[in-house]
């Protein structure tokens, strides 16, 4: 069977090639909620961002179309779901719609896709079959699907302990997520279990604003340590001082060496 090609599977392959290193390693930077909160980064950041040398970026639709260039040397990671702001009252169930499918994301360039996923959540059902959906979409035409695996959805309607985070990885994976962002579990030393029952690329997400950027380079260093295959900063890497300079040092916490560009 080894004489057996597939160009489906070989478009995957390329294209996840794009934000992951060949140490199977990646860094990513998330810049693509502020469809849904209207706030955050500065509308250039991109740029700035871009210079440091980070494996991929998550963005916007607007952030893709309107920086090309920006993605010229890393991964763009397109986020296609949302459909709903921060600016009144939280819904009380999930109200997130897919915005775009695979072939809107592959006109724009797009190398993979994220969206949410609440497994364990109430109302668990409709992001459940949005991830399924996508997947059939992106298989179509090679394109990698990373699920952001949030267990119990924001209001936490179960624990964010290791065992709510490995199974809620473990779901999307088996529905067919090919790479995972999800936060570490509290003690990072629980994070090889969850990397164990997950037979995808765990990227372990920055979370709130640590209270400095050494701190937030150090954690980037632990998760690699204990077996995350990477990172997905936002706010953390964006709202630096500098966020060139803190792509670049948060780069060599994943993949223990400076980036040769």
């Amino acid at each position: 069977m080894g004489n057996i090609s597939s160009a489906v599977g070989a478009a995957k392959i390329r294209r996840a090639s794009r934000f992951m290193g060949k140490d199977g390693r990646a860094f990513l930077v998330a810049i693509d909620m502020q469809s849904s909160s209207g706030a955050g980064p500065d509308l250039d950041v991109v740029e700035r961002v871009a210079e440091g040398g980070p494996d991929g970026i998550l963005s916007t639709w607007q952030i893709a179309r309107r920086y090309p260039e920006a993605f010229a040397d890393c991964g763009l990671v397109l986020r296609v779901d949302g459909g709903v702001t921060q600016m009144g009252n939280f819904a009380s169930g999930d109200t997130f719609s897919l915005l775009y499918g695979a072939e809107q994301a592959a006109m724009i360039g797009a190398d993979a896709v994220v969206l949410m996923v609440y497994p364990g959540f109430d109302d668990e059902a409709p992001s459940l079959r949005r991830l399924t959906g996508l997947v059939s979409e992106c298989e179509k035409i090679g394109m990698p699907v990373i699920a952001e695996s949030i267990p119990g959805g924001w209001v936490q309607d179960v624990p964010w302990d290791t065992e709510h985070i490995s199974r809620g990885a473990r779901v999307c994976v088996e529905l067919g997520a090919d790479a995972i962002k999800t936060m570490a579990p509290p003690d990072l030393g629980d994070l090889p279990s969850v990397a164990a029952d997950c037979e995808a690329p765990i990227f372990v997400l920055g979370g709130p604003k640590r209270d400095s950027e050494d701190e937030a380079v150090q954690y980037a260093r632990d998760a690699v340590a204990a077996g995350a295959s990477g990172i997905a900063f936002g706010r953390n890497t964006w709202s630096a001082s500098d966020p060139t300079v803190m792509v670049r040092r948060l780069y060599e916490a994943v993949h223990g060496h400076p980036r040769n560009r």
